[in-house]
């Protein structure tokens, strides 16, 4: 039987959660930063997209796992998936946009995967049954996501590619290391997708686009001219993708990847990270 099922569905509050070990943080701390940084991503669907513009930042939202508003940035991959998304929908409100925004973040936690994920036991096969989220608990560095890139992957493209892993083998006793080392090479059938090894920045504060903003990948029905006008205002490139009706906003993250991988490349101007 997994051990997923011996374990319960319900998050116990933080105030009877025992301290994270910081066994895996130290050993990611220890580890040197890769030579390519990689910039953060946040996606949201179209209909939340007007407030962002409206008000020129990413809020924070009322997180049920952590018990506080939070605003939540994955390192270099799209990984986010907007609510709704798993579905085919006519609703073109929940289509995805994402923002591709610089690494350089005052992050209050990061951690090396999906915390929510975690949290529902979907990595429960990989993790002894008393492991917490906060023995996963990185050092809130802007340089932490390259340490742990460096030490489990090849580079920043086999961390985006989500293959290509290192040669590190923990030591015996490094079993929070050990459990993280397999999950992110797991090639089994499994009910999660790419965010079991995509690094999670929490923001407690909102983070303004200005300064802050590379570029908006976003379906072309929504790069109207005023919207390029107010992207073009922020220094940001607007790079647009086609739809198909009914298609979930699950698949369209498929094209937002495609573009990301461009634009990481230097195909369309104004940075490149490898």
């Amino acid at each position: 039987m997994s051990r997923r099922h011996d374990r319960s569905a319900v998050t116990r509050p933080a105030s009877s959660r025992r301290a994270g070990r910081r066994d895996f943080a130290e050993l990611v701390r220890a580890a040197e930063p890769g030579a390519d940084d990689l910039p953060l991503t946040h996606i949201t669907d179209a209909y939340r997209f007007r407030a962002v513009v409206e008000h020129g930042e990413l809020a924070t939202s009322d997180c049920e796992v952590f018990g506080e508003p939070l605003l939540y940035l994955f390192y270099g991959r799209p990984a986010y998936r907007v609510t709704g998304s798993g579905t085919g929908t006519g609703l073109d409100a929940y289509w995805p946009i994402c923002f591709v925004l610089r690494s350089d973040v005052a992050a209050k936690r990061i951690f090396p995967f999906d915390t929510g994920a975690f949290e529902k036991q979907l990595f429960a096969d990989y993790c002894h049954k008393d492991m917490i989220r906060e023995d996963f608990e990185l050092e809130a560095d802007p340089a932490t996501p390259q340490r742990l890139v460096r030490l489990f992957w090849e580079g920043a493209r086999s961390y985006f590619e989500n293959r290509d892993f290192s040669e590190f083998a923990p030591e015996p006793f490094a079993f929070e290391a050990k459990s993280y080392n397999e999950l992110i090479r797991s090639k089994a059938n499994a009910a999660f997708d790419e965010r079991h090894s995509a690094i999670e920045l929490q923001l407690d504060v909102p983070l303004p686009l200005k300064d802050n903003l590379i570029a908006v990948i976003m379906p072309a029905d929504f790069a109207t001219p005023d919207i390029l006008r107010h992207f073009d205002a922020l220094g940001a490139l607007v790079l647009p993708f086609d739809t198909v009706a009914r298609h979930s906003a699950a698949n369209m993250v498929g094209q937002i990847y495609d573009i990301c991988r461009d634009l990481y490349a230097g195909n369309k101007g104004k940075v490149r990270y490898w």
